[in-house]
C-alpha cells in the first residue's frame, strides 16, 4: 500500500515536467516576440534579463519536480522490492519445511533436480511477481492515467490520434503472453531434467570414470542441453520480437503527434510548446507500454512457476504426529519394547505387499536379527519403526502404544538408525558424526568414533576430525563410511538401535572388533540387526528369517540350525564359501 502511494506520487510529479517545459518555451517565445525584432536571435533572447528570470523560476520548479520524482521512486523500490525479497525468503522456507515433511513416495516420483529447481528457480520467478511485476503494473496504471489526463487537457483531438495504436498493442500483448506462458512451463520442466542429469553425473563421477563412460555421459548431457537450447531460443526469439514491436507502435504514435500537431500549429490551435509537451507525454507512455510487455511476460513465467510450487505445497503430509508433545518437555523418552501386530505393507503406486501379515514382539533390551534373501522385505520392515513409511494394515507398537499416537520427533529421537545406503554430508567428519544431536562435545564425538572402530582411520588424516568430506563422503572408503554412520547413530545414545546391513563393507576381522565393542554398548538397548552374514547375527537373542515378506522361521542360532530349514541352508552356504576362500 505504501509503495503504491510512493509510486503514484512519483508519477504525479513526473507528469508536471513536460508542462513546465512547455511553459518555459512559450514564455521565452513570447518574450522574444515582444522585446526583439525578427533580426534578433533566440540565443540572445535567452540571456536577456527578463528571460533569465523566467528560465531561473521554471528551472527551479523543474529541479523540484525531478528531485521529488527521484526520492519517491527510491522509496517505492525500498518498499515494493524489499517486500518481494521478504516474500521470497518466507516462501523458500515454507517450501523447505514442506519438503522435509513429505513422504518417501514424493521423492520417488520427482528427481532431486526437479525438486531443486522448484525450491530455487521457481521461487525466484514468483518473487518477480511480488516485486517488479506489481511495481511496473502500478507504474503503468498510474503513469498512463496521469499522462492521458494531461494529454486530454492539452488537446482532446490530438490525444485521440496519439492513442490509436494502443488497441493494437493490447491485442498483440494478449496473443503473445499466452505463447510465453505455455513455453515457460515446458522450458522449466526441461531445465529441471537438465539440472537433475548434471547432479546425478557429478554424484556418480567415480563410477563413471571407473566404467570409462565419460564420453557417453558427455554426449547424453549435450543432447539434453541441445533440446533445452532449442526450446529456450524459440522463446527468446518471441521475447526479442516483443519489445521492438511495442516500440514500433509507440513510434507510430510519435509520427501521428508530429503530423497532426503540425497541422494544429498552422491552424493556431496549439503552440510549439504544446507539441513538445505532447511528444514528451507520448515518450512517457513508451515505458509503461513496454512495461506492459515485461509484466505480462514475467507474470506468465511467475504463474507457470507458481503452479509448480503449488504442486509441492498441495502434496499431502502422510506421516505426521497426531498428538504434539509440549515443547518444554525435553525429557528423553525411554522407549524399549517393539511389537508388530498383523502388519502388512506395500509401497505407494504398487499392488503387491512386500510385508505380509507379520507379527512378532521384541522385548526391551533384546538383541534380535532379521535375515533373508535380497528382496525379502527386511529393510521395508525396519523402516516402519521410525515411520519412514506407515503400514497399510496392522499396527506397530512401542511400549504398547501405536507409534502413530506418539510424537514423531520424540519417536525418532529415541531411535538410532544406520540405513543400508550410507549417506554422508559434504562437511567435516566431526559434523557428520554429531549430525543427530545438538551441542556434541569433542569427547563425545571421539568416543562414538572409537566404539565404531573408525577413530584410528580418522586420526590418520591430516586434519583428523576436521577433515572435509567430498559429496556423499567420497573422501572415505566404503567401510569407513559405514563405520562413520554407525558412530553417528551411537552418539545419540538411543534406546532403540537399527543396523540395516551396516557392516557389509568391512572385512570379517574389523566386523568382529566392531561387534566386540558394540556388545557392551548395546547392553540394555533394544537392537535390531539386518545382515547377510551369519557371523554378524549369530549371537542375537532371536533371529527371524524373512521370506517374501513373511516370517517363516524364528529362534536363536542353535534352534534355527536344528530346524534344518532356510537358515541352515544359508549357514551351510556361507561356511562353504569361507572354506573355499581359505583354500
Amino acid at each position: 500500500m505504501l509503495g503504491t502511494l510512493f509510486l503514484t506520487g512519483a508519477n504525479f510529479f513526473l507528469v508536471w515536467i513536460p508542462g513546465l517545459i512547455r511553459k518555459t518555451m512559450d514564455e521565452v517565445e513570447a518574450l522574444k516576440n515582444a522585446d526583439y525584432d525578427g533580426a534578433d536571435t533566440l540565443f540572445s533572447t535567452l540571456f536577456s534579463t527578463e528571460a533569465g528570470i523566467v528560465l531561473a523560476e521554471n528551472a527551479g520548479y523543474l529541479i523540484g519536480a525531478v528531485a521529488l520524482y527521484g526520492i519517491l521512486l527510491f522509496a517505492t523500490r525500498q518498499t515494493l522490492i524489499v517486500s518481494s525479497r521478504k516474500v521470497e525468503f518466507d516462501m523458500r522456507n515454507e517450501i523447505l519445511e514442506k519438503l522435509m515433511k513429505l513422504p518417501q513416495r514424493f521423492y520417488a516420483k520427482y528427481s532431486s533436480g526437479e525438486i531443486y529447481v522448484r525450491a530455487t528457480e521457481d521461487v525466484n520467478k514468483v518473487r518477480e511477481y511480488y516485486g517488479p511485476v506489481i511495481m511496473y503494473s502500478i507504474n503503468t496504471i498510474t503513469r498512463a492515467g496521469f499522462v492521458i489526463t494531461m494529454m486530454y487537457i492539452v488537446s482532446k483531438d490530438l490525444m485521440i490520434w496519439a492513442l490509436i495504436p494502443l488497441p493494437f498493442i493490447s491485442v498483440f500483448a494478449y496473443w503473445i503472453t499466452g505463447y510465453i506462458h505455455k513455453h515457460s512451463i515446458i522450458i522449466q520442466e526441461q531445465y529441471s531434467e537438465l539440472a537433475g542429469q548434471a547432479k546425478e553425473t557429478f554424484s556418480s563421477i567415480r563410477l563413471i570414470k571407473a566404467y570409462n563412460r565419460l564420453d557417453n555421459e558427455q554426449k547424453k548431457f549435450e543432447k539434453m542441453s541441445e533440446q533445452y537450447r532449442k526450446k529456450k531460443l524459440r522463446l527468446d526469439m518471441i521475447e526479442s520480437l516483443f519489445h521492438p514491436a511495442l516500440n514500433f507502435l509507440i513510434g507510430i504514435s510519435l509520427l501521428i503527434v508530429i503530423w497532426k500537431g503540425g497541422e494544429m500549429i498552422i491552424q493556431g490551435s496549439l503552440t510549439v510548446g504544446n507539441i513538445a509537451e505532447f511528444l514528451i507525454y507520448v515518450a512517457y507512455l513508451t515505458w509503461p507500454v513496454a512495461a506492459l510487455g515485461y509484466t505480462t511476460n514475467r507474470f506468465q513465467k511467475s504463474l507457470a512457476s507458481w503452479n509448480r510450487i503449488e504442486e509441492v505445497l498441495d502434496q499431502p503430509i502422510e506421516i505426521e504426529s497426531l498428538t504434539k508433545v509440549d515443547d518444554q518437555d525435553s525429557k528423553k523418552p525411554s522407549f524399549g519394547s517393539i511389537e508388530f501386530k498383523n502388519v502388512s505393507f506395500k509401497y505407494p503406486d504398487t499392488t503387491e505387499n512386500v510385508i505380509k501379515n507379520v507379527s512378532f514382539k521384541i522385548e526391551k533390551g533384546q538383541n534380535i536379527a532379521i535375515v533373508g534373501r535380497t528382496g525379502s522385505g527386511k529393510t521395508s520392515l525396519v523402516q516402519l519403526i521410525p515411520r519412514l513409511f506407515d503400514p497399510n494394515e496392522g499396527e506397530v507398537l512401542i511400549d504398547g502404544q501405536d507409534i502413530k499416537s506418539l510424537d514423531l520427533e520424540k519417536l525418532r529421537s529415541a531411535i538410532g538408525f544406520v540405513p543400508q545406503d550410507t549417506f554422508l554430508f559434504s562437511d567435516t567428519i566431526s559434523d557428520n558424526i554429531s549430525f543427530g544431536i545438538e551441542g556434541a562435545t569433542t569427547e563425545m564425538i571421539e568416543e562414538a568414533a572409537e566404539k565404531a572402530q573408525v577413530k584410528e582411520n580418522i586420526l590418520d588424516f591430516e586434519k583428523k576430525f576436521e577433515t572435509m568430506l567430498g559429496e556423499r563422503g567420497i573422501t572415505l572408503s566404503g567401510g569407513q563410511k559405514q563405520r562413520t554412520a554407525i558412530a553417528r547413530a551411537l552418539i545419540k545414545d538411543p534406546n532403540i538401535l537399527i543396523f540395516d546391513d551396516s557392516l557389509s563393507a568391512v572385512d570379517t576381522k574389523t566386523e568382529e572388533a566392531i561387534l566386540k565393542h558394540l556388545r557392551q554398548e548395546l547392553s540394555g538397548r533394544t537392537t535390531i540387526m539386518i545382515s547377510h552374514r551369519i557371523s554378524t547375527i549369530k549371537d542375537a537373542d532371536v533371529i527371524y528369517y524373512l521370506k517374501d515378506g513373511e516370517i517363516v522361521e524364528s529362534g536363536n542360532h542353535q534352534e534355527l540350525l536344528a530346524l534344518e530349514g532356510h537358515y541352515t541352508n544359508m549357514y551351510n552356504k556361507q561356511i562353504l564359501e569361507q572354506e573355499l576362500a581359505e583354500i
